[in-house]
């Protein structure tokens, strides 16, 4: 089976793949899909939290994801801070664009499941700063895109710690 095939989700939708380079645009086109382009665009709301130490004498270096670890103080003997908390972007896709692939039997209306989403919105946050994408979605089809139906009050959870 290709990995492009129609199949339904456990809530009888049918889901909707996202090709992430070229090559698997232009196979999935070739197999009688309908590739809706979009640009990658990472959203600044979208983060991750570390600190980097680093033992004196051996040079290993401890990456750290939580605050309630503690980072050493100047005067610790064995650990010094080389990367102080920051945050970054935590996801890498291998291009710049990607596409849903829509079926051409899809019918105005209808309404799907979309397993990768191509578009940054927060699925869980941390009170320590972490916010996290949500993977997957459903979406209804306009007949020229697909609708995200997100809200915010279902699919963002918040964490505490």
């Amino acid at each position: 089976m290709e990995q492009w095939d129609n199949f339904e989700n456990e809530n009888g939708l049918r889901v909707i793949k996202t090709a992430r380079d070229e090559a698997s645009i232009n196979k999935a086109v070739k197999q009688g899909f309908k590739a809706l382009v979009k640009k990658v665009v990472p959203s600044g709301l979208i983060r991750s939290k570390y600190a980097v130490v680093q033992n004196k004498k051996t040079g290993e270096i401890e990456v750290y994801g939580d605050f309630r670890m503690g980072l050493p103080d100047k005067n610790n003997k064995e650990y010094k801070t080389v990367i102080d908390w920051t945050f970054y972007y935590p996801h890498s896709f291998a291009s710049p664009f990607a596409a849903y692939l829509v079926p051409k039997d899809l019918k105005v209306g209808e309404r799907v499941f979309v397993e990768d989403l191509i578009e940054d919105f927060i699925g869980s946050t941390w009170n320590q700063g972490d916010t996290y994408r949500l993977k997957s979605c459903e979406a209804i089809w306009n007949g020229t895109y697909l609708e995200i139906q997100y809200n915010e009050r279902k699919h963002k959870v918040e964490f505490m710690g």
